[in-house]
């Protein structure tokens, strides 16, 4: 009676570990190895803050935008993403029109996260549905903004000190301004100790609105160095040239994103 007692207790002991290794493993804390890249949507959830500067070295007009966004975590599996408007003001700043961009929200999923950071090694995808409307459309500043509807799957593979990140899917434009269409992002990066990171940022669609109605390809490419200040804080710097079909002139804009990771 005894040995028939203990079979039970020891097997709920296994199933509490077991649940208590799968709960650690769904948790997936990964973004002290792989560093966000500039362009990308990470595949984690987390509660942070960002906020994104560029600026146009070769534009016409030259421009400044700042563009805060919010990050937030629900549960291991589930967080949302919150794009503030960016403000873009072209040069010269006070005296050039300017204009607040659109309001974006984005729920995610987490499909698979598989984490044995003692080994330096995770696999996250992750999918998300984010929804954009812009209350004051000022085209003429933001020439391509307006409202649409984004579904994309985000993936990350970690083989730490190297790591990859991506992003891809599809824009439909609900009314004018965005052009619907497909996007692939991805970037290679590899980490430099605990405190510096390096990666290039590579971007493709097909959203860029042709004159006669079709649609052409136009994509971008970033270098960018990052360093993690303290265990909260990440400053990126990138340097990207832009192109578009049927352009020869490159088109360089400076990147800085400042992350502040907030408490659980």
């Amino acid at each position: 009676m005894r040995i028939a007692n203990r079979r039970p207790a020891a097997f709920l002991a296994a199933l509490g570990m077991a649940w208590s290794a799968a709960a650690a493993a769904q948790s997936c804390d990964v973004d002290d190895y792989i560093t966000k890249a500039i362009g990308i949507e990470e595949p984690w959830v987390e509660n942070a803050a960002y906020l994104y500067t560029q600026a146009d070295n070769n534009g016409s007009p030259q421009a400044l935008s700042l563009a805060p966004e919010l990050e937030a975590r629900f549960s291991d599996r589930l967080g949302m993403e919150l794009d503030l408007p960016a403000y873009t003001a072209q040069e010269p700043v006070g005296r050039a029109p300017s204009a607040f961009g659109p309001l974006a929200a984005g729920l995610k999923v987490a499909a698979a996260h598989v984490c044995d950071m003692s080994r330096g090694r995770a696999t996250l995808l992750t999918g998300e549905v984010e929804g954009q409307y812009w209350a004051d459309p000022r085209p003429q500043v933001l020439p391509g903004e307006g409202n649409s509807v984004t579904a994309q799957a985000l993936w990350a593979q970690l083989w730490y000190p190297w790591f990859t990140q991506g992003e891809a899917g599809y824009t439909q434009r609900v009314g004018t301004g965005v052009t619907s269409g497909w996007f692939v992002n991805t970037s290679v990066g590899r980490a430099l100790g605990t405190a510096y990171a390096v990666q290039l940022e590579i971007a493709l669609d097909n959203q860029l609105p042709l004159d006669g109605g079709g649609r052409g390809i136009e994509g971008s490419v970033m270098p960018q160095v990052a360093w993690h200040v303290s265990p909260r804080w990440l400053l990126a710097l990138g340097e990207q040239a832009a192109f578009q079909q049927g352009s020869s002139r490159s088109q360089w804009s400076t990147w800085l994103m400042v992350e502040r990771e907030l408490s659980p």
